[in-house]
């Protein structure tokens, strides 16, 4: 005779079977609107002259804010599936629609992000939904103003990533995410493959997502955000801004990032210009192949200076200027070397001048080397490191190896 279940056995099974089979957060994905990106502007009152009851409303009044004064005007960029051909592709949704926008740009004004969010879904059926989120977009006043105050929401929120990646746009960040582009159905991922290229063009800042920036805010280092700019149906990464102590303190152009990219031992690749030995007019190029630098901290009578070796490999890719063809020996390789290295020590100067003397940003994160390396002199030094960065004595030395010389057809 078989043995009767256990009632407390039969119990467990009842409970297991109620609470465990099937989803129970489900959500049709239809009722979702999956954030691709997010723009945050500094708030800038509009204008509130009347137009008349009679007057189609183009735009919604703002919304009145429980305590205080709007500060922040956040815009979230949601895609139309069925207007998405990628998406669409994927089963997700129907076709494209010819001309028609295939996002949906929701902007709004406040100065909690969380009540902004909220007010949001007051004008959409979609509950917004961020673990898609791919890109984060601040004006540069925002920064101005500082990062810390703000980022409290992308931290806590419990569909954020810490991965997503950081720009910083002039003027209107949401101008970016209302880029129509050529190559993606929508401007979030767009900008988010943008840097893919660095390992080409060493003048695109390395990316910077939020759980880097908030671990550089934390340990006090400053860091650099990608700059980027937007025309009609093009978005381009032009330079970085500078952040200290969780402000933007200053610009660095496309030249600087290069040369920041090769101090903090991230150039991947790019090309060096430098004037043909025995011309006047004449340049040649060498297309880098692999580069490394070492940043060494050197203490001499007490005083702090920083050794910096850049070895870098490379193509001669090309030479503007003169006639192609000629004997190109070994001495004419030697000379084409050196010519590179004086190139790079020059630019890392300049750059290193304006870092210490325009901006005082130690965006080259010195300050760890010295934290890492020398930790007995950074306990006495570093309260006076904003005097100290300034003055500080960064010698450059590059090596150069040229190891192809193309085909002449």
């Amino acid at each position: 005779m078989k043995k009767a279940i256990p009632p407390i056995l039969l119990l467990i099974m009842i409970i297991d079977l109620l609470t465990l089979t099937g989803c129970w957060d489900r959500k049709d994905i239809e009722n979702r609107g999956y954030v691709l990106g997010i723009a945050v502007d500094s708030y800038s009152p509009k204008d509130t002259k009347a137009k008349g009851h009679e007057a189609k409303k183009e735009e919604f009044e703002e919304t009145e804010t429980a305590i205080g004064q709007p500060i922040y005007e956040m815009t979230v960029q949601i895609p139309i599936i069925k207007r998405s051909p990628s998406l669409a592709a994927s089963g997700a949704g129907g076709s494209s629609g010819g001309n028609e926008p295939k996002t949906w740009q929701i902007s709004q004004v406040g100065n909690a992000f969380i009540s902004m969010e909220r007010e949001m879904e007051s004008r959409t059926s979609l509950t917004l939904y961020y673990e898609h989120l791919q890109v984060l977009v601040l004006s540069d006043k925002v920064l101005k103003d500082g990062l810390h105050n703000m980022v409290d929401f992308f931290l806590r929120h419990r569909e954020m990533r810490t991965s997503v990646s950081l720009f910083v746009a002039e003027g209107s960040a949401k101008k970016i995410l209302e880029v129509v582009p050529q190559e993606e159905d929508h401007a979030a991922t767009y900008l988010f493959e943008l840097p893919i290229n660095a390992d080409k063009n060493s003048r695109i800042a390395y990316k910077h997502n939020l759980g880097e920036a908030m671990n550089c805010l934390r340990s006090g280092d400053a860091f650099i955000l990608p700059r980027v700019e937007a025309s009609k149906d093009e978005i381009k990464i032009t330079g970085g801004a500078l952040i200290k102590d969780g402000k933007m303190a200053g610009w660095a152009d496309e030249l600087d990032i290069e040369v920041i990219n090769v101090m903090a031992d991230k150039y991947q690749g790019g090309t060096v210009i430098g004037r043909l030995p025995g011309s006047d007019e004449g340049i040649i190029i060498m297309e880098v192949t692999s580069s490394k630098t070492k940043v060494t901290p050197v203490i001499k009578d007490g005083e702090l200076s920083f050794d910096v070796h850049v070895k870098m490999k490379g193509k001669y890719a090309e030479q503007v200027g003169v006639t192609s063809g000629g004997l190109v020996d070994i001495e004419y390789i030697k000379e084409c070397e050196k010519e590179f290295a004086k190139t790079i020590e020059t630019r890392c100067k300049k750059t290193i001048e304006k870092m210490q003397k325009e901006c005082n940003v130690d965006v080259f994160q010195l300050n760890r080397k010295v934290r890492t390396q020398k930790p007995a002199y950074w306990e006495e030094v570093k309260d006076e490191w904003d005097e100290i960065f300034p003055n500080l004595d960064i010698n450059v030395k590059a090596d150069v190896t040229i190891q192809m010389i193309g085909v002449m057809k």
